[in-house]
């Protein structure tokens, strides 16, 4: 599976990077960077397999953030449920204890529209913003692969 590299920086935010790996390579990290202009895969071998991503930064009210994994508790498991939900995370930022951080990820557009038309997203939709400081921020984008990569620079050697 041909992948790509997608870097963001926001303010002093670290820098995240995805990197997807390759049939022919384990990892593109090296060999796109000394090619940064070429995108992989072409358009027709993203339609092969993809999956929706989208990463959430969720900034809570100081009176419930050290509740708010109980607060979703209900709603996260409803949708690792979904039969199209491939992982639905939950992190506290190490930095900020009233934000956290949703990733998340769908088989395909159509998993993700049930998502989002689901009851319990529905119900989400308003009983999750009383606890919230201020409206979420998102990431959402179209991943050409159908699962998570393993990141090559850090391989960990076989332990015996």
């Amino acid at each position: 599976m041909l992948g790509f590299v997608r870097e963001s920086k926001i303010a002093a935010a670290p820098v995240v990077v995805v990197m997807v790996r390759s049939s022919r390579d384990s990892l593109l990290g090296t060999r796109l960077a000394s090619s940064a202009s070429t995108m992989w895969p072409s358009p027709a071998e993203q339609k092969k397999v993809s999956m929706i991503v989208i990463t959430a930064k969720f900034r809570v009210l100081p009176e419930d953030a050290d509740s708010w994994p109980s607060i979703v508790a209900e709603f996260t498991q409803a949708v690792r449920d979904e039969p199209g939900c491939l992982w639905f995370d939950w992190s506290r930022s190490v930095d900020d204890p009233t934000e956290y951080v949703l990733i998340e990820a769908f088989r395909d557009d159509e998993a993700g529209a049930t998502h989002v038309q689901s009851e319990h997203f529905k119900t989400a939709q308003e009983t999750l913003p009383p606890h919230l400081a201020e409206t979420p921020r998102i990431i959402n984008a179209t991943v050409p692969d159908d699962d998570w990569s393993t990141l090559g620079e850090m391989a960990v050697p076989e332990r015996h």
